[in-house]
């Protein structure tokens, strides 16, 4: 009995799982790759939206010292300084905002929770009035919660891209 035959299959047959194990393994690292491209682009725009928000938070407070005779001239500094921070920001809260997953999923809680406090960092109505606290002190709590809820995602998702093999 001729034994080439079996070794030329065997051959033939370690080739092909070879080549779906490399395809599958190539696969899994690409998507690694995309993850921790994700997560970086996540942590940039989630620091330049706290940015402008502060800038814009600044600004809001400046517009509010101004006195009430001269409405005139807040009224053009909320046009022509404050509502183009304002947009600014948005557009960097967008772009955080379409990275998240918004379908139901184990992890749609905590996501929310830190969409809503991204939003509260554009929303005086979320500085409550305090004789205790200036209105910076308050703001930058706001800010520091949010950042903290950010750290726990970027965290969690680090931990996900860790494990490249899963995706096979």
């Amino acid at each position: 009995m001729d034994v080439w035959p079996q070794i030329v299959l065997g051959g033939v047959v370690a080739a092909v799982v070879a080549a779906i194990i490399s395809g599958r393994l190539s696969r899994s690292i690409k998507i690694s790759e995309f993850r921790q491209a994700w997560i970086n682009d996540l942590r940039k725009d989630v620091a330049d939206y706290v940015g402008a928000a502060h800038k814009w938070f600044r600004k809001y407070e400046q517009l509010n010292d101004i006195e009430a005779d001269r409405q005139d001239e807040k009224t053009r500094m909320e046009r022509e300084e404050l509502l183009p921070i304002h947009n600014e920001a948005l557009v960097i809260l967008s772009r955080v905002k379409l990275r998240i997953n918004p379908r139901k999923n184990p992890y749609k809680r905590d996501d929310d929770d830190f969409l809503t406090a991204l939003d509260n960092l554009l929303n005086p109505g979320k500085l409550t009035p305090s004789d205790v606290s200036p209105l910076e002190t308050r703001w930058l709590t706001l800010a520091n919660e949010a950042v903290e809820k950010a750290r726990a995602i970027l965290k969690r998702e680090w931990e996900i891209t860790k494990q490249p093999g899963q995706w096979l």
